[in-house]
């Protein structure tokens, strides 16, 4: 193939922003929180039983349990794997270092009154509440597609995207054929004859967490009711990076060699919401909790980048280069509306020796929404509600207590959000603990087991070329408290 014209497109139809789907909305609204190791080990389920720093993202009264002040800090390692099909199977590893927890509570005895108020409890914690950080990776030789099909197939229907196939125009990737009014590629000829047996990879590498930071206060009505307030603001950062690779490994063809189809995307956004809770002691060894989670109006600003690279066996001008690039940057503000969270738990203690606690949470992600000043968002929120749905999340776990140790495990089984397509997420954890009058040492660990499907591309025929993942993430966590 070679460029008969380089010409400037008069008709184009720029997109000048990338274009926000469903995914955008559940990608920010979704959370998994992340506690310290007593939390992550007992699987979160601890909105009934209280008296935990990472409980108190999940139900405000969990402060009011608390006997003492304490302050704990927990560095957690985090080993992300994700296991791929596509045109093969394909590994891929991430791992890093942080401290998802970090919190504080100062604790009063009051005298009781005519309130029967026993004490009052001020919280500060930062919690994560969602992890990004993974890379996956899909390779081998496809015979029945190419990316270059999606930049045809649009050429051809004359939408024009300037982020998209007007960088393959641009680099060379694919051409006009004036004497028969089409665009082609070396994968299909201006006749449409088809000729494929390119090696792709592409590879995904996201980064980023979604967290929480929240002042809370616990009140405690004699050890028979515990009530919790938090103001809440949430803050995260996401960066996503693709990178789709064709390769004329075989030599077959004449012009192309290789091109690379690269997207950036860096995301950051604020929110700010409140949380209610309460628990409830109606006797000795029951503990029954509830808690509500407001809507929450994130503000988004996202960059993208947008390149194109690709070189050739053959020169492609009349200066005789053999590569070819084209980039795109957009920038772009919008809000994501994140639907309100209800949580019911219960508990079972057993003389401070047993302690057990279920959690179902229950969150409507058809009620996101996408909102923005610049563009209209009404395709995407029809998106939302064709695609999302109502999800219940089950979390239980328990521990056991001899002398200064504790034994801890846990379990989550988290609801599938989508409507259309089926997907998995679970949790497994344990731990141990070591404590005594002044301090604490707990060690956790817990897997989370998840599914995912990527669309890597549209075909010529405009359907979806999609792939799988499935992503084990391992916290090895510990926290080290102090009780004053």
């Amino acid at each position: 193939m070679k460029k008969i014209n380089l010409i400037i497109l008069s008709l184009i139809g720029a997109m000048a922003v990338h274009a926000q789907d469903y995914n955008d909305a559940l990608l920010y609204s979704q959370s998994f929180s992340e506690g310290d190791a007593r939390f992550m080990a007992m699987g979160g389920a601890l909105s009934s039983l209280g008296g935990n720093i990472g409980a108190m993202s999940v139900n405000p009264a969990s402060s009011a349990v608390f006997k003492k002040s304490v302050i704990e800090f927990s560095p957690t390692y985090i080993y992300t794997k994700s296991e791929n099909h596509y045109l093969g199977y394909d590994k891929a590893f991430t791992s890093l270092l942080k401290v998802p927890s970090f919190g504080l509570v100062g604790y009063k005895a009051l005298k009781a009154n005519d309130v029967f108020i026993s004490g009052l409890s001020f919280g500060f914690a930062l919690n994560s509440q969602n992890r990004y950080s993974e890379t996956i990776d899909y390779t081998g030789i496809n015979n029945n597609s190419s990316l270059t099909d999606d930049f045809v197939r649009m050429a051809n229907a004359n939408k024009w995207d300037d982020q998209y196939n007007t960088l393959a125009y641009n680099s060379y990737v694919i051409d006009y054929a004036k004497t028969v009014d089409t665009y082609f590629s070396d994968f299909i000829d201006s006749l449409g004859n088809k000729s494929y047996g390119e090696f792709q990879d592409f590879t995904i590498e996201r980064d980023g967490a979604k967290r929480e930071i929240l002042f809370n206060l616990g009140v405690d009505f004699s050890e028979y009711v515990f009530f919790g307030a938090n103001l809440s603001f949430s803050n995260f950062y996401y960066s996503e990076t693709k990178f789709l690779t064709e390769k004329d490994k075989a030599g077959t063809k004449d012009f192309l060699d290789e091109f690379t189809y690269s997207t950036k995307r860096e995301v950051e956004g604020t929110g700010i919401g409140g949380k209610f809770g309460i628990i409830a002691r109606p006797i000795e060894y029951i503990r029954i909790g509830g808690a509500i989670h407001t809507p929450v109006i994130n503000n988004i600003n996202e960059d993208c980048d947008f390149v194109m690279n690709a070189s050739y066996d053959q020169a492609i001008n009349t200066e005789g280069a053999t590569t070819a690039k084209d980039a795109k940057y957009t920038t772009f503000d919008y809000k994501v509306g994140q639907p309100a969270k209800f949580v019911g738990s219960l508990g079972f203690v057993y003389k401070n020796v047993v302690n057990i606690g279920v959690d179902l949470e229950t969150m409507n992600y058809e009620n996101c929404e996408l909102r923005s000043d610049l563009q209209s968002m009404t395709d995407p929120n029809k998106q939302i509600t064709d695609e999302l749905q109502k999800v219940t999340n089950l979390k239980c776990g328990g521990e056991f207590r001899y002398g200064p140790f504790t034994f801890r495990a846990g379990y989550g089984m988290y609801g599938n959000p989508y409507k259309n397509i089926k997907v998995t997420h679970n949790t497994y954890s344990a731990g141990l603990g070591l404590a005594t009058n002044t301090f604490y040492y707990d060690m956790a660990w817990m897997r989370s087991v998840s599914e995912q499907y990527n669309t890597l591309y549209t075909n010529l025929a405009g359907k979806d070329v999609t792939a799988n993942s499935k992503i084990k993430r391992d916290y090895i966590m510990f926290t080290l408290g102090i009780k004053f």
